[in-house]
Formats: structure tokens, C-alpha cells, sequence
């Protein structure tokens, strides 16, 4: 999917979702944009990346040969200033969120022996091993709605908090 510069995800997205992912990704866009945190178009073809004092706190993928669209966070595999975050991630209903949509390696799904499969990526996660996490997208939610998007947004906060604190320790 092509994107011309700047382009706002819900003009992209309209052209192909239906009315409840469209309603969905929307409600997350304007709780992003409540909190300051402005998806921007990356023109990779359909990504926006959310940042927040230059750090990534998520990306938003929309797909419109699937007609879908989804939330990814690389915090938990490849972020290297993402340390000591479990601290912040105490909620018990937040932590089963992040292992429930822990991935298991793309590639392996591929058929592809990619690098997330040919690197050791066994991992533990707030607390839980893991014996095989995809090093490319550790974490990645598809069409949230409902108490899916509620739990995404308490990570989003979350993860914004810990990116404040990493700033104020500077």
C-alpha cells in the first residue's frame, strides 16, 4: 500500500475497512492524539509509527488487501532502552494481554528460515518463558476492539510513563 507524505491514518484506512474495524482503529487514534501521542506516517506503505520523546511506544499497520489493521510493539524483543519495564507492568489483567499476544517467530509461519527463527529466541516475558518469540514483532494485536482496545490503550500509558521516567532520569 503506498502512501503519499503525511497522510492521516483514518483518510488511508476508510478506503478499505469495514465500519466496526474503521470505528475501532478510530477510538485508538483519538486516544493517541488525547495523550499526545500522534501517529505519524512512516511511508513505508501503510505504517504509523506512535513515538513519544523520540522513543517508540507502537506502531499501527493497516493492511488493505486483509481489509484489517493492527497494533505491533518490538519493545519486548528488540528495544534495547526497554529494560526494568516490568516494574511498570503490574496489572495482572495487563500482563496476561502482553503473553496472550506474545508471537511466535513470522518466519516460522512463513516457511521461512528468517533471522528471528536462526537467532536463539527463547525469552521471558514479565515473568512467563517463552520458548520461541519473534525477534522482528515480539508483540502484535489484530482488529482490537472492546476490553482488547481498553487493555491496548493501559499499555500505551504505560509504556509512555516509562519512556517519562527514562527522560527524567537523564
Amino acid at each position: 500500500m503506498a502512501t503519499t507524505e503525511k497522510q492521516k491514518i483514518d483518510d488511508v484506512a476508510k478506503t478499505f475497512l469495514d465500519e466496526n474495524k474503521l470505528q475501532n482503529l478510530s477510538v485508538l487514534n483519538d486516544f493517541l492524539i488525547d495523550n499526545k501521542l500522534t501517529p505519524r506516517d512512516t511511508k513505508s506503505g501503510g505504517t504509523w509509527a506512535v513515538k513519544y520523546k523520540n522513543k517508540s511506544v507502537c506502531h499501527i499497520r493497516l493492511n488493505d488487501k486483509e481489509a484489517s489493521w493492527n497494533v505491533s510493539f518490538s519493545h519486548f524483543t528488540r528495544e534495547k532502552w526497554f529494560v526494568d519495564y516490568d516494574k511498570y507492568i503490574t496489572d495482572d489483567e495487563i500482563i496476561k494481554f502482553v503473553w496472550d499476544n506474545i508471537q511466535a517467530p513470522l518466519c516460522i509461519a512463513r516457511g521461512v528460515k528468517d533471522d528471528c527463527w536462526s537467532k536463539n529466541n527463547k525469552m521471558t516475558i514479565l515473568g512467563k518463558n517463552f520458548d520461541a518469540v519473534c525477534n522482528c514483532v515480539g508483540f502484535r494485536i489484530y482488529n482490537p476492539s472492546g476490553t482488547e482496545l481498553e487493555k491496548l490503550n493501559k499499555l500505551i500509558l504505560i509504556i509512555k510513563n516509562y519512556i517519562f521516567d527514562l527522560e527524567i532520569a537523564k
